[in-house]
């Protein structure tokens, strides 16, 4: 039963087919219980996408693991798997990878360069593939593209010319992005969204790009990766547009730009699920301010830092709770999204705003990163949004309500 996506209570929507319903653990986690799988499918700008979400509340998740598993075992001879690993102990992927390699699949694969001297099983299966590279800078950082000491390669996503469907039909141009990683605490043990996105060759063509600038280790000056003047580090499609970080310091922050987009007004509806917020977005900071100013109504599930508090920084969090916003912790939250409604231009529009980057100065201007704009959804049906909101939902309606005599919100 779906209700009003505005204000009211949902459940989950299931799409019932048997390759999405089909759950199976990853090999080396058979005793765990994977809970029935949460997704959802839409259709945006004329390209079929899948959304597939972690809910650990039951215990381990494997829902978005199994499908990234299941799009890597349906690519056949002759198509290019790529994807970037931020970190990695998931044999089953590792696995589904080297299967793909031997039966003929050219596999490219970039991870964060901590992973160099693991010795987890999944990292030694991964050194097996002919197209791997561990990413170090010469400060030390672990970023391909980023130059900064305290950089990583954070960015999670695949490509994929050509694999199957959920429900076994053959697609080209495949792209895969959300916020798991590929280990157990911030992947099936986590909240987590990922998204899937069907034939849109502009949006292949730009994520490849994207890769093979991480694959060459690009880098520039500033640590100035992403440039609107010039095009870099900026995908435009008709499904969703791609921005890439790090960005030079002092300029735009990626995501304030595009929720510049929406009015904040009495209508406008903002949730974000984030994993970690810190003091250095100042300018994310403003726009929500400015947004209850406005009128519109924010509301955010927060992860837990490792003391069992918030994940916020004290001062960020009374701005916020002072300007209106409803904020609740909530354990595992690893999700990096923003679920919008509201006016874009005169049009009233529901919008996914997903990928990589946490509300964190790292994520702009040091790390390799992905921000995703999805296209809009309009009218009565919006399965995309709703599937976010009550994936957001999941998490808020059970977390830990936050004020500023709490903190940190225990």
């Amino acid at each position: 039963m779906i209700m009003n996506r505005v204000g009211g209570v949902v459940r989950r929507t299931l799409v019932p087919t048997l390759a999405a319903l089909c759950v199976l653990a990853p090999a080396g986690a058979a005793s765990a219980a994977p809970q029935a799988a949460s997704v959802s499918a839409a259709t945006l700008a004329g390209y079929p996408v899948w959304a597939h979400f972690s809910n650990p509340t039951g215990g381990r998740d494997y829902t978005i693991v199994n499908e990234l598993q299941r799009l890597i075992d349906g690519a056949p001879a002759g198509a290019t798997v790529r994807g970037t690993i931020h970190s990695l102990s998931v044999d089953s992927v590792a696995d589904a990878l080297l299967r793909a390699q031997s039966r003929g699949v050219t596999v490219m694969v970039v991870l964060d360069g901590k992973n160099a001297t693991s010795t987890d099983p999944a990292v030694t299966t991964i050194k097996q593939l002919t197209n791997h590279q561990f990413c170090l800078n010469s400060s030390g950082g672990h970023g391909c593209i980023s130059t900064s000491a305290d950089g990583d390669m954070h960015t999670k996503i695949f490509t994929f010319t050509s694999t199957t469907d959920p429900n076994g039909v053959a697609r080209g141009n495949v792209v895969w992005f959300g916020s798991s990683n590929l280990t157990y605490a911030t992947g099936p043990d986590a909240f987590n969204n990922a998204v899937t996105v069907y034939g849109d060759a502009t949006l292949a063509a730009g994520l490849n790009a994207n890769f093979t600038d991480m694959w060459n280790r690009r880098h520039y000056s500033g640590n100035d990766y992403y440039d609107s003047a010039s095009g870099r580090g900026y995908y435009q499609a008709a499904a969703a547009d791609a921005y890439a970080s790090p960005e030079g310091a002092g300029q735009t922050d990626t995501i304030v730009t595009r929720l510049n987009d929406l009015t904040p007004d009495a209508d406008c509806r903002l949730r974000v699920g984030m994993a970690s917020v810190t003091t250095g977005r100042p300018q994310l900071v403003n726009l929500a301010t400015r947004f209850r100013a406005a009128g519109c109504k924010v509301w955010m599930a927060i992860g837990t830092n490792a003391d069992g508090g918030i994940a916020m920084s004290q001062s960020v969090y009374n701005e916020l709770l002072d300007a209106g916003v409803a904020i609740r912790r909530k354990d595992k939250v690893h999700d990096k999204f923003f679920a919008a409604y509201g006016r874009y231009g005169i049009a009233l529009q529901y919008r996914v705003y997903t990928g990589s980057q946490n509300w964190t100065q790292d994520a702009l201007g040091e790390n390799d990163e992905i921000f995703v704009k999805m296209a809009p959804e309009t009218g009565t049906a919006h399965p995309l949004y709703d599937a976010y909101y009550t994936h957001f939902n999941d998490a808020y309606n059970t977390g830990v309500t936050c004020s500023k005599s709490n903190f940190p919100c225990r």
